[in-house]
């Protein structure tokens, strides 16, 4: 699975230490006041682009974790005599902890981008005011810290070694985000990312996977908070709190390029030395306050319309860091891979999925009422119905993306009611999409390599992987990214993450739509091998005809209730599913064909 390059890495963290030796001695320390902000802003950027590059949580409230860090090492070390060495690692914890019940009604309750993002803000000013009253944290006026010459209290005499303390921390913040990035989990929050609602059908927990993102991006800013206050000897609820933090933490990483490993050090190194140059030199006079803010703004601007993915991201592939795209039509499996079922076969025959008064309401919408039918192991089951009916919600209920209103869902003998799409997912039923759902940033490979571990939690899928995109005819498309492929190509690809899962039920959203009718015939003949291998198919489409070849009973669902169960044939006669296909008028006169033929 491909991150961020090793290579960046070393070549940004030479450059770091270069210039944290030579700058100093060259120019002395005034410069060198001005390089220690640059990197602390650098390896600030480098911990929110964790939360907000990596993982696509927008946080507007990262200066909360800040102060956090900046304080509690303070206090610690005013009040108790505590080493900031300790007290870093301490206001980390706190931040921590603090960032997770921030985030646990947003990420728990599956709430929007904008809501966790104005949730983080909101928190941030609470502790702007909160802290501002407290007087053991000296109120508004602030904490002073003592200072001396003793390197385990954090105090140089000599004010490189700070240049040097930071050059440190940002160089294992680089070679933390190669190795997350690089790592499972990295690829679970990228596919989060990417789309959260089909990494929570792969199996990804995406409750987790925010909170832990979350949590170690403010781990690592509290330390960055922490470092500052002890270089500044002074800490106040503006200097720790204050909303200018946030917007500069988005301003940098957006400038040089947000999910990039290089774009929050360049953002910073670029935007940080020229607003202290502005801030020192031109700020003489009244006409020129703020005008580091506005230059910012301007670059901004310029930024977004000429390079919208940052100056980073701009770059060539190779500086971003993107997969390189292939086609070889004529490349072939690796050598020794046999093109067995990739899914254990089970008996068939015992019922495995039973669904009882399933209803769902929306306000004063019921999109489904009181829908009642069982599906045994080894079947092809299909549902249909006109537009509207509910059967996509009816999915949607069953693979845990919404939970019933009311009525009970039995999988294998246990109740799934209410579950979430991950635990679904992971207790053995997998689906597609109506609307293709890729990962438009991973490549063919990448997302099938992804369901298969996010599901099974091991690293071992090549096998698994290979055999499925041969089968599936993506094999030569292997490198190719999700978003460049034809709409065909994404729907195999659907099927290919489902069975990469290995699932035991198989729910297919119209994986018909779109498609010509050879492409149709190939999908159903892979379709129809599937109970070979142990997986039972529950499939909805409008495609009529495909359906009553395919399937050995049918259901017909008509705003939002079921009307008919039965055969194909049964079905198909049934003059309530012919009103509700065709009107009142062919249902006085049924023609007994003319249901598959007319959709």
């Amino acid at each position: 699975m491909q991150g961020y390059s090793a290579a960046q890495a070393w070549i940004a963290a030479a450059a770091v230490w270069l210039a944290a030796i030579l700058v100093p001695e060259l120019w002395g320390m005034h410069p060198g006041n001005i390089l220690i902000l640059t990197l602390l802003w650098a390896y600030l950027c480098v911990a929110w682009n964790l939360m907000g590059g990596l993982l696509g949580q927008i946080s507007f409230g990262h200066a909360a974790f800040f102060g956090i860090g900046a304080y509690a090492s303070s206090f610690l070390m005013i009040r108790l005599g505590l080493s900031p060495w300790l007290g870093m690692l301490a206001g980390g914890a706190l931040a921590a902890v603090a960032a997770m019940l921030v985030g646990y009604i947003p990420f728990r309750w599956r709430l929007s981008h904008l809501v966790f993002a104005l949730f983080t803000m909101a928190f941030d000013f609470v502790l702007l005011y909160l802290v501002g009253g407290l007087p053991f944290l000296g109120d508004v006026n602030g904490l002073y810290l003592p200072v001396g010459t003793d390197p385990w209290m954090l105090q140089f005499a000599d004010r490189r070694f700070y240049l040097y303390t930071i050059a440190g921390l940002l160089t294992l913040a680089l070679g933390l985000s190669v190795w997350l990035s690089r790592s499972t989990i990295g690829q679970y929050w990228r596919a989060v990312r990417e789309n959260e609602q089909t990494a929570a059908a792969v199996g990804i927990d995406l409750f987790r996977m925010k909170q832990a993102g979350l949590a170690l991006s403010a781990f690592m800013t509290a330390l960055g908070g922490s470092f500052f206050a002890h270089y500044v000897a002074f800490i106040d609820p503006h200097s720790a709190f204050g909303m200018d933090i946030a917007i500069k933490l988005i301003l940098f990483t957006v400038v040089g390029g947000i999910g990039t490993l290089l774009g929050p050090v360049v953002g910073a190194a670029l935007l940080v030395p020229l607003g202290e140059i502005l801030r020192t030199e031109l700020t003489g006079g009244p006409g020129f306050a703020g005008v580091s803010g506005l230059v910012y703004g301007v670059v901004l601007i310029l930024v977004i319309l000429m390079a919208p993915q940052g100056l980073v991201g701009s770059l060539p592939g190779r500086w971003r860091r993107t997969p390189a795209s292939v086609s070889d039509e004529d490349a072939t499996p690796p050598a020794g891979v046999s093109f067995v079922p990739v899914i254990d076969t089970r008996a068939a025959g015992g019922t495995l999925l039973e669904v009882e008064g399933l209803s769902k309401r929306f306000g004063g919408l019921q999109a489904v009422r009181d829908v009642s039918f069982s599906v045994s192991a080894g079947e092809i089951f299909g549902i249909i119905g006109p537009n509207g009916a509910g059967k996509t919600t009816l999915f949607s209920m069953l693979s845990g993306f919404q939970a019933p209103t009311q009525g009970h869902i039995h999988f294998a003998g246990r109740s799934i009611t209410g579950w979430d799409a991950h635990q679904v997912c992971r207790a053995g039923i997998a689906r597609t999409f109506q609307i293709t759902q890729p990962f438009p940033g991973f490549t063919v490979e990448e997302t099938v390599t992804l369901a298969a571990r996010a599901a099974s939690g091991t690293d071992d899928a090549h096998d698994i992987v290979s055999r499925l995109l041969h089968e599936t005819g993506l094999w030569s498309r292997r490198t190719v990214h999700c978003a460049q492929l034809t709409l065909a190509e994404q729907r195999r690809l659907e099927i290919a993450r489902a069975l990469a899962t290995r699932p035991r039920l198989l729910l297919l959203d119209e994986v018909m739509a779109g498609l010509t009718p050879s492409e149709m015939q190939g999908v159903a003949d892979y379709i129809a091998r599937l109970p070979e291998r142990g997986v039972t198919v529950v499939m909805t489409e409008h495609v009529v005809r495909v359906v009553m070849n395919l399937c050995g009973r049918v259901m017909v669902m008509d705003a939002g209730e079921r009307i008919a169960l039965g055969t194909p044939d049964e079905v198909s006669r049934d003059p309530k599913v012919i009103e509700a296909y065709l009107g009142k008028r062919s249902a006085v006169s049924p023609p007994a064909a003319d249901l598959a033929a007319n959709t």
